[in-house]
């Protein structure tokens, strides 16, 4: 690239309201180093704006961290949610509305762009939780919960226990953000685990299929023992 095609890209980017500008460098930072690493005075470098800004905008640092989530889920494309809402819609069998759902999650969590920010965001907080957490279950993280616990109990069906429901929701889930947050170790550990779109949909697919089996197998064996 050039100078002046690079002078050209940082007055498009300068001519952006300030507040955009703010988050969008803090959505990057937050998902790329975390809460701690991402200061606000490099947010701030980042969006070519002063530290008092982010006060002005945002009241601070966590409100900061808040918003950044809002955007980021605006900057995603479909949801796991908004898949299962449609699978639902077709009337789609529970195995495969679960099926649909988990490919998704990984799809939404391991694709780099902006539409994996969001994903990227809420598995950083689900391993290095902020003073943010409460709100951000609440907003965030209990209604994808919530999701795949429905989910989950339409596969193995209303005897299932709650208590073994809700571990099969965070060994699905788990699977996810293992894959998110072990990549770096993965590519130099295993590098035939490739995480380009083929790879992605590879991981896709295998972590659906493994789940949906180990979920066959708890339902049959729990039908066994009500048999018993």
């Amino acid at each position: 690239m050039t100078q002046d095609k690079e002078n050209e890209k940082e007055s498009e980017k300068e001519s952006e309201p300030a507040r955009a500008r703010i988050l969008q460098a803090a959505v990057q930072l937050f998902a790329d180093d975390g809460y701690k690493l991402a200061s606000v005075r490099r947010i701030c470098e980042a969006a070519h704006v002063n530290v008092a800004m982010v006060n002005y905008y945002f009241h601070g640092k966590e409100e900061l961290y808040l918003a950044a989530f809002d955007h980021a889920r605006d900057l995603a494309r479909a949801s796991a949610a908004d898949v299962a809402a449609a699978s639902a819609q077709a009337q789609l069998p529970p195995v495969e509305q679960l099926r649909l759902a988990i490919e998704a999650l990984v799809s939404d969590m391991l694709r780099s762009g902006s539409a994996s920010l969001f994903s990227r965001l809420v598995a950083r907080e689900l391993i290095e939780p902020t003073a943010a957490i409460h709100k951000l279950a609440e907003r965030n993280v209990r209604p994808q919960h919530a999701l795949f616990t429905r989910l989950i109990r339409g596969v193995v069906g209303p005897a299932m226990p709650d208590d073994v429901v809700q571990k099969c929701v965070f060994s699905v889930i788990g699977q996810v953000v293992f894959y998110a947050r072990s990549r770096i170790v993965h590519e130099l550990v295993v590098p035939e685990i490739t995480y380009d779109e083929a790879g992605i949909a590879d991981i896709a697919r295998h972590i659906a299929a493994f789940s949906l089996a180990a979920l066959d197998g708890l339902r049959r064996q729990h039908l066994a023992q009500e048999l018993a």
